[in-house]
């Protein structure tokens, strides 16, 4: 099974919010190794960027961004809604998303259910979403898949 991770809206613009920096930045080291994971395993990383953010439109430099990682800009709530992002991952064999980033509440957690109404299955990064609110974070995992970094490793190196 191909798996790709997707890392949602994690920009500047919302960084610089003192509200969501702090769980932006414990975020960011879970995706930043589930992302390593990934590359080592040639399984694709997804950056997706919210076209809103004009001003801090770039993903901060906390996340570790690499040449071969996918970009796709977005123009709604759902990664998946009007963008290529469903032909890239299926051109790519990808059958399951791990979905991490910014917001919980509002474009992880949609994009979740768009990835899930295109066919494909789909888990959160556990500790690696952040959202508007803690309460929103909890919540959207109760209601959501979620996947640790351990099963990742395991299952991207059980995959090559």
């Amino acid at each position: 099974m191909n798996i790709a991770l997707l890392i949602i809206d994690m920009q500047e613009a919302f960084y610089c919010e003192k509200q969501y920096k702090e769980m932006m930045k414990n975020a960011t080291d879970y995706i930043n190794e589930a992302s390593a994971f990934f590359r080592e395993a040639k399984c694709p990383v997804v950056i997706v960027q919210d076209e809103e953010a004009t001003e801090g439109f770039d993903t901060i430099k906390e996340i570790n961004v690499e040449a071969s990682d996918i970009v796709i800009s977005k123009q709604f709530s759902n990664a998946f809604w009007k963008t290529d992002l469903e032909n890239i991952l299926k051109s790519r064999g990808v059958e399951f998303v791990v979905i991490s980033g910014f917001a919980a509440e509002y474009c992880v957690l949609f994009s979740l259910n768009g990835a899930e109404e295109r066919g494909f299955g789909a888990s959160l990064l556990q500790h690696g979403v952040a959202g508007l609110t803690r309460e929103g974070v909890e919540k959207t995992h109760l209601i959501r898949p979620t996947i640790s970094l351990e099963t990742l490793y395991f299952m991207l190196h059980k995959h090559n």
